[in-house]
């Protein structure tokens, strides 16, 4: 089973969605999920063309920080995952 290395939710208080983000390596991956539909209400994959892959774990790291504060910013409650 694939750990992630950093994973962060949050929730909209006014609607109960949800939001994920996952970072797996290189890779940063998010979702949003609403409380009432079952299948996602979107999905991104974030992969970055850098040389090597240090430089692509640290382009990683920054863009799910980035990701993180925009949704403190707009309001998302941080939650436990």
């Amino acid at each position: 089973m694939i750990e992630p290395d950093d994973k962060i939710a949050f929730i909209a208080p006014e609607c109960g969605a949800l939001s994920l983000l996952l970072r797996i390596g290189d890779v940063v991956v998010a979702g949003f999920f609403s409380p009432i539909l079952s299948e996602p209400m979107g999905e991104a994959v974030s992969t970055f063309d850098l040389p090597t892959y240090a430089e692509r774990e640290t382009a990683a790291k920054e863009r799910i920080n980035e990701l993180a504060i925009a949704h403190i910013l707009d309001g998302w409650d941080l939650i436990g995952v």
